[in-house]
C-alpha cells in the first residue's frame, strides 16, 4: 500500500501514547483517521486536537473487550466513514505483578483487552477487507511476545498469543489481498512501562521511531518489524535454541530479569 492518501485507518487505544502518535502520523499522510478508545474524555481531546490541525478525523468510544461493541462499531464506521483500509490493533494494558500474585480479575481483564479484544476487532473488520480483496492489518505485539520476562507474565502471555493468532490468520487469508504486519517494539518511552529499567544493551525507544517503522511496514508490506532490530534477532535466536535455561542465564547477565520489578503499578488505563 504505497500511497496512503485518502485511505481510512482505524486505530484502537488512540486517545494517548502510541495510539495517538500513530493516528497523527497516518493523518499527516493524508489518511482519514478513525480513533477509538475506552476513555471518552481523552478520546475527544485527541480528536479535537487533530481536527483543529486540519486532519480528517472521527472518534468512537469503544471497549474492545466486548465482541458485540466491536461488531456494531464496524457497521457504524462503514456507514459514517467508509470501508476501513488499515486496521491498527494498538490497545493494550499491563501490570507488573508476578504470575502467582496476579488476581483472577486482573488476568481476565488483560486477556479480554490484549488478546480477545484484538480477535473481536479482527472478526469485525477483516471480513469486509476479504470481500473487497484489499486491506492491511497492523497488530502491535511486543518483544515480550517473543521472550517472556519476570513480573510481566500475563502481558507476555497475551502477546505470545497475539503473535500466534496473527501467524495463523495470515496463512488462512493468503491470496485474499489482505496483508498483515506484526510490530514488536522493545522499551518505548510512552509511560506504559514507567519505572522499568532497560537492560544495558538497549535503551528507551523514541515513540516516533516506532510509528515511522509502522508506516514504512504498511507501505512496503512487511510481515514483521522489530525495534530495535538486533534485539529481535537476539531474542529469536536465544529462544529458538529450545534451551530456556540458557535464556534465563542470558537474561540474568543482561539484567532483563529485573527490568520490570520496579515498574509502576497499572493505573487502570490503556496507553
Amino acid at each position: 500500500m504505497k500511497d496512503l492518501n485518502g485511505k481510512v485507518v482505524l486505530i484502537t487505544g488512540a486517545a494517548r501514547g502510541m495510539g495517538k502518535l500513530h493516528a497523527l502520523s497516518f493523518a499527516r499522510e493524508g489518511c482519514r483517521v478513525v480513533l477509538t478508545d475506552l476513555d471518552e474524555v481523552e478520546l475527544r481531546k485527541a480528536a479535537d486536537e487533530m481536527g483543529e490541525a486540519g486532519h480528517d478525523v472521527y472518534a468512537y468510544t469503544l471497549d474492545i473487550s466486548s465482541r458485540e461493541a466491536c461488531l456494531k462499531l464496524a457497521e457504524k464506521v462503514a456507514d459514517e466513514v467508509g470501508s476501513v483500509d488499515v486496521l491498527v490493533n494498538n490497545a493494550a494494558i499491563a501490570t507488573n505483578e508476578t504470575v502467582l500474585e496476579t488476581s483472577e480479575s486482573a488476568y481476565r481483564r488483560i486477556i479480554d483487552v490484549n488478546y480477545l479484544g484484538q480477535i473481536w476487532m479482527l472478526q469485525a473488520f477483516v471480513p469486509e477487507m476479504v470481500r473487497r480483496g484489499a486491506g492491511h492489518v497492523v497488530n502491535i505485539c511486543s518483544m515480550a511476545g517473543k521472550v517472556a520476562v519476570p513480573n510481566l507474565g500475563p502481558y507476555c502471555a497475551t502477546k505470545f498469543a497475539f503473535i500466534g493468532i496473527t501467524d495463523s490468520l495470515r496463512q488462512e487469508l493468503k491470496g485474499t489481498g489482505v496483508r498483515f504486519t506484526i510490530v514488536n517494539p522493545g522499551y518505548i518511552s510512552t509511560g506504559m512501562f514507567e519505572g522499568s529499567k532497560p537492560p544495558f544493551i538497549t535503551r528507551w525507544q523514541d515513540p516516533q521511531r516506532v510509528t515511522d517503522a509502522l508506516l514504512d511496514a504498511v507501505k512496503k508490506n512487511k510481515a514483521e518489524v522489530f525495534l530495535p532490530h538486533f534485539i529481535g534477532w537476539l531474542s529469536g535466536f536465544s529462544r529458538g535454541l529450545g534451551m530456556p535455561r540458557f535464556v534465563d542465564v542470558v537474561f540474568r547477565f543482561l539484567g532483563a530479569n529485573r527490568s520490570f520489578a520496579s515498574m509502576h503499578k497499572e493505573r487502570g488505563r490503556p496507553f
